[in-house]
């Protein structure tokens, strides 16, 4: 596999690992327009493309980016994922959890000890 890596710090909470299927990496010039458009999407950690197979591996944080996004950049770069029934069945999996996880990490934190936060009364008293 080919890395590519910005990677400096211990993993995050909120890095995932995804795997892109793109039936058009073809060769050298191919696996290397892959890498550099994903290692080039804000958010993106590292981007594994394997010599063996057509597929991309990306970890990456999805506060700040998600799956469509990715796959929508090979996309216009002419790297076009796999779309079979799999494909757009695995899409939309990672999708949701992109956005389900988006969503939970940009909640509030959970009440410790299981107290419910104290939110002030229209008198400010508690």
């Amino acid at each position: 596999m080919i890395k590519s890596s910005t990677k400096t710090q211990a993993r995050s909470a909120w890095e995932v690992k995804r795997r892109i299927r793109v039936p058009g990496l073809k060769g050298e010039a191919d696996r290397a327009a892959a890498e550099k458009v994903l290692i080039g999407i804000d958010g993106v950690v590292e981007v594994s493309v394997s010599r063996d197979r057509p597929v991309v591996v990306v970890d990456y944080l999805l506060t700040r980016t998600d799956y469509q996004t990715l796959e929508h950049a090979l996309d216009v770069a002419g790297l076009a994922p796999a779309a079979g029934h799999w494909a757009r069945l695995k899409w939309g999996w990672y999708q949701n959890l992109d956005l389900t996880g988006r969503d939970n990490a940009s909640a509030p934190a959970a009440a410790c000890c299981n107290k419910p936060p104290s939110v002030p009364s229209e008198h400010g008293r508690h």
